[in-house]
């Protein structure tokens, strides 16, 4: 399987991709018979949207067409602005499962993937999402963060498309409701209701950090940041350690810079960052230049899951800035599935999926399409949207021995849902017990900055 390297991938994703309109329909065999800024699409050339064109899997005409929105580009203003690291890989570790699927079949059905790059954009999003469901025909939608997953299922759900996310954590998610598209908005990772009571109780109770007089927070203005922000406002609010804050809009360096100051004048012992890798990095440099916020005046930083990529300990200026950090993150699991999923990925990637949050997420919610699909063929003979969330509900029967989401497991388990019977699915990602709300509640890791890396200090069950 090609590895899509960072570099790669962003040139395959945003070369000859544009919104220009096709004057009259010109006929085609291929996307090679159509214009640089079109795809053959049912015989005709038709315009694609920027930022899609890539697609991986099985190319057959009978494959399960499947679409990817994801934010693997930095800045939708700014091409030479690079990539997200954590999304690339991300992407990655849904291409292995996708080849693992492929190479055993789903109840007979293989996979094809479209991936669209977003680029942060949520315009974009919902505008690939449109094209990936009218022009690809695809039964299910994978994303990435709650701002882009809310743009997309704006989209997808209302046209019946499954929806599935490896790191949207809002817990506005769990609040969204549509009884006419019931069951179709999944997600691998657990909501920050989670996360936020975790970040709290540490703060309260751990020695580690409860010595902490004053607490900030610096958060991205989004429904990411601000799903988290009430969650810890609502723990600590009524405490000594209830926090001052700050927000910034995103990849907004003014607006980082204002943050920062006012949080330096705020004179927090400690600070959480409820952001992305870059903007966290961005906060770093200019602490690094502040009074009271930078290494060696007692001040110190707490991170959440987005900031955990390797990326944010390339710069030394950082890396210097925070060793001893503490931050948290889902916790990724430990069994045979994350044992056998981390092996073959750093052996195809060269990167270590701990290094980044949300990969074994990523893997999991490939792997859980395929099993849907499984489900709806063998059940159906036929594979739609609902019928593959229909197979989602039969993967968490906890009466039943859990059962490992490994390669080597996938023609077991697949072929039990093909049948009509339940499984226990133990996923790379830990537990894959889906609630009513079709998320996935999972213990939070306790990580610390060593050196250039991150070390899992401890796993955090779930608070009540």
């Amino acid at each position: 399987m090609r590895a899509l390297g960072i570099l790669t991938l962003s040139t395959a994703l945003l070369t000859g991709c544009s919104l220009t309109t096709a004057s009259g329909l010109t006929e085609c065999e291929t996307s090679a018979d159509c214009e640089d800024d079109e795809v053959c699409t049912s015989g005709f050339c038709l315009p694609q949207p920027i930022g899609c064109g890539v697609s991986e899997g099985d190319s057959s005409p009978d494959a399960v067409q499947i679409g990817a929105v994801l934010p693997l580009s930095v800045s939708a203003t700014n091409p030479n602005a690079g990539t997200d690291a954590s999304e690339v890989q991300g992407l990655n570790a849904i291409l292995l499962a996708l080849k693992s699927i492929n190479e055993r079949g789903a109840a007979g059905k293989k996979l094809r993937l479209h991936v669209c790059d977003t680029a942060f954009d949520t315009d974009r999003a919902a505008k690939q999402t449109e094209w990936l469901i009218t022009e690809k025909k695809v039964v299910a939608l994978l994303t990435a963060g709650s701002t882009q997953t809310l743009a997309a299922a704006a989209i997808s759900l209302p046209a019946g498309v499954l929806t599935m996310s490896s790191s949207a954590t809002s817990p506005e998610l769990t609040k969204k409701e549509d009884n006419s598209t019931l069951g179709l908005l999944w997600r691998t990772s657990p909501s920050d209701v989670i996360q936020g009571k975790v970040i709290a109780n540490l703060l309260l109770t751990d020695p580690r950090f409860n010595t902490a007089q004053k607490v900030g927070l610096i958060h991205l203005d989004d429904l990411y940041g601000q799903g988290l922000r009430d969650v810890l406002l609502t723990e600590l609010g009524s405490t000594a350690k209830n926090p001052t804050v700050v927000s910034y809009a995103l990849k907004d360096e003014a607006a980082i810079t204002a943050a920062v100051t006012e949080l330096d004048r705020q004179d927090p012992d400690l600070t959480i960052v409820v952001g992305f890798e870059d903007d966290a990095s961005l906060i770093i440099k200019r602490a690094a230049n502040s009074t009271n916020l930078k290494a060696g005046s007692g001040h110190r930083w707490f991170f959440t899951d987005s900031a955990k990529d390797a990326q944010l300990l390339q710069d030394a200026t950082v890396r210097g800035q925070i060793q001893g950090a503490y931050g948290t993150a889902p916790a990724q699991g430990v069994g045979l599935a994350f044992n056998s999923f981390r092996s073959t990925f750093i052996t195809d990637f060269k990167a270590d999926p701990l290094e980044y949050s949300f990969t074994s997420h990523s893997y999991d919610s490939m792997y859980l399409l395929g099993l849907g699909v499984a489900y709806s063929q063998g059940t159906s003979n036929a594979v739609t949207s609902l019928k593959i969330a229909e197979g989602l509900t039969q993967v968490s029967n906890e009466a039943l021995p859990p059962i490992e989401l490994a390669p080597s497991k996938f023609t077991e388990t697949s072929g039990e849902l093909a049948a009509g019977r339940s499984i226990n699915v133990e996923g790379a990602s830990g537990s894959l017990q889906f609630n009513e709300a079709g998320e996935a509640p999972s213990p939070i890791e306790l990580w610390r900055v060593v050196d250039d890396g991150f070390q899992r200090e401890e796993t955090i069950s779930p608070p009540p």
